[in-house]
């Protein structure tokens, strides 16, 4: 890899150098260099990469930038066992060892040993292929590969890692990354990570995080919790998440600002690129990766993770748009604040609070709890 680049590179400058008798010193001090790097490199144990896709029990296609790599996840010691699966009447292959993550550039003959998986444990490594164990995800022009160890109680004990300067690093995580429920870690926008956890009182809570290229690091961004209350609503949610690579759950990237109503009058809704009056066809064509669509007494709706649109059946056109509180993570007291007195104001036949701000032919509408979190809000047509 780059490191067998660096020593041809010093090789050549030797050869250049020995030629003129008056770089002696630095002549010396590019010897001494190449012969630091040789033994490092000869230390680093490598296999035959086509030796390894025959033997490697996972293979990843990476990118760093515009450098691509191929990543063998491979054990000398691997023995292979069939598991019972308790839930049906089959029996799954295991595989168990000590496994390493080899690197090779693309289209090379030879492949580095660079990591070895979970070796924050002393006990072997165990996969079952049945299982969502280890795959790759992109993240622009990055990509991680993550690795799972599954737990007996449904969460999943983490391990990351990426190419950073031609070598595969483990990525340096926050405790709450490092076990998930699942395996599942989604990607949102080929931005951001997300992740659910079930904690012990049967709390749901979805993580969002953000991935410090620079720093091979990945740092929380946002945290959603549903309540005891919302216990079956937290179940439906991950049921929805786990299913559908679309969907995720809805997190904080919008900063409630006071023109908020001025935006409106022009029918332009919060968090959306597509004003009032849009053709609910040119949404779809634009942005066709949606959750669900269907209708809410007796109007038709199209939700996205983020955003939900209500138009007209006849000629779908846009009249409504309503956004998750969970992405402006703000109060009706804080709205007030900022928007001043609502110009109406009344509770629902759902217990929560409507709050009501006109905007000439338009009237900006937001829903809050008892606690006063806002919950939705809601543009839409007279």
């Amino acid at each position: 890899m780059r490191k067998f680049i660096y020593i041809i590179s010093l090789m050549m400058l030797s050869s250049a150098l020995a030629s003129c008798s008056n770089e002696t010193k630095a002549l010396d001090a590019e010897n001494t260099q190449l012969k630091a790097a040789s033994a490092e490199l000869s230390n680093i144990e490598k296999r035959d990469t086509i030796w390894l896709k025959d033997q490697a029990l996972y293979q990843f296609e990476a990118v760093e930038g515009s450098d691509e790599y191929t990543v063998f996840i491979y054990a000398d010691d691997e023995q292979a066992t069939l598991n019972e699966d308790k839930n049906a009447s089959s029996k799954n292959q295991a595989f168990t060892g000590d496994y390493s993550l080899y690197l090779a550039e693309k289209g090379s003959d030879v492949a580095y040993k660079q990591a070895e998986v979970g070796r924050d444990d002393t006990s072997a490594f165990t996969f079952n292929p049945s299982l969502n164990q280890a795959y790759s995800i992109n993240l622009d022009n990055n990509t991680i590969i993550v690795v799972l160890q599954p737990n007996e109680n449904g969460s999943s004990k983490v391990y990351l890692y990426t190419i950073k300067d031609g070598e595969l690093k483990k990525i340096s995580t926050e405790d709450k990354m490092k076990t998930i429920f699942g395996t599942e870690i989604k990607v949102i926008n080929q931005n951001y990570l997300q992740t659910a956890h079930l904690q012990e009182n049967k709390v749901w809570k979805f993580i969002t995080w953000e991935y410090n290229e620079a720093q091979s690091t990945i740092n929380k961004l946002d945290e959603s919790q549903l309540n005891e209350k919302e216990i079956s609503e937290g179940e439906d949610w991950y049921q929805k998440w786990s299913e559908q690579k679309e969907f995720y759950y809805p997190f904080h990237n919008i900063e409630l600002s006071s023109d908020i109503v001025e935006k409106a009058k022009h029918g332009i809704p919060l968090g959306s690129p597509y004003p009032i009056g849009t053709n609910i066809a040119n949404i779809k064509k634009s942005e066709p990766n949606f959750m669900e669509e269907g209708f809410i007494k007796e109007t038709p709706y199209l939700m996205y993770p983020e955003i939900t649109y209500y138009y007209e059946k006849s000629t779908g056109t846009v009249t409504a748009v309503s956004i998750p509180g969970e992405r402006v993570k703000t109060t009706i007291e804080n709205v007030k604040q900022l928007l001043g007195k609502p110009d109406r104001e009344e509770k629902t036949s759902e217990g929560e609070t409507q709050s009501v701000y006109n905007a000439d032919k338009y009237i900006v509408e937001i829903l809050s709890g008892e606690s006063g979190k806002v919950s939705t809000i809601y543009l839409a047509k007279k």
